[in-house]
């Protein structure tokens, strides 16, 4: 019977990226704000080619718009990783909303420690690299657990916990002396 070793949730509000993500919604409204004023207030033209009063005000809103979506959509991040005695299970919201499961038995190895993420995995969040078959979800840090697969694979995902998350998986590769715990 499975039952549940560890679980992490990690929240996106936690790290620097929505700070970024609003710094930059700031200067967006603040660039606006300027053309506003400068060609509604002040009746001069903004900008080298200005638009219409018609094209500013419909430009602005879709702006706001999208990068306040933007920001909502990485606010909303939250990667949950759970160690199993029967594997890893794991979802990232809003992008990867269903769980989903490692098998034990698809496990090669497992390893706790130091990433670089801006050389491996080109930063944080949902990370992809095709070619070298390597996946990671990660929120902030540079500690993670690397999975390798059977099939060559790697997911990597981020941790805040490193000593917890280390005795879990420790725990999970043992599983025979977890099947008669209590």
């Amino acid at each position: 019977m499975e039952r549940l070793i560890y679980k992490e949730e990690q929240p996106f509000r936690q790290s620097v990226i929505p700070w970024i993500m609003l710094v930059a919604v700031i200067f967006v409204i603040g660039g606006i704000s300027i053309g506003f004023y400068q060609q509604l207030y002040l009746g001069k033209p903004y900008g080298n080619e200005p638009m219409s009063d018609k094209g500013l005000l419909w430009s602005s809103i879709l702006s706001f718009v999208l990068m306040s979506a933007a920001f909502i959509f990485i606010l909303s991040g939250n990667l949950v990783t759970e160690i199993w005695t029967d594997g890893i299970r794991y979802k990232f919201p809003p992008v990867l909303r269903k769980t989903r499961h490692i098998p034990l038995n698809e496990i090669v190895a497992v390893e706790v420690g130091k990433y670089r993420p801006i050389v491996e995995f080109g930063g944080w969040g949902w990370r992809k690299r095709f070619l070298s078959r390597k996946t990671a979800y990660n929120v902030s840090g540079r500690i993670g657990i690397r999975v390798t697969r059977k099939n060559g694979s790697q997911i990597l995902f981020g941790t805040r916990q490193q000593d917890e998350m280390k005795r879990a998986v420790n725990k999970m590769m043992q599983p025979e002396t977890n099947k008669y715990s209590i």
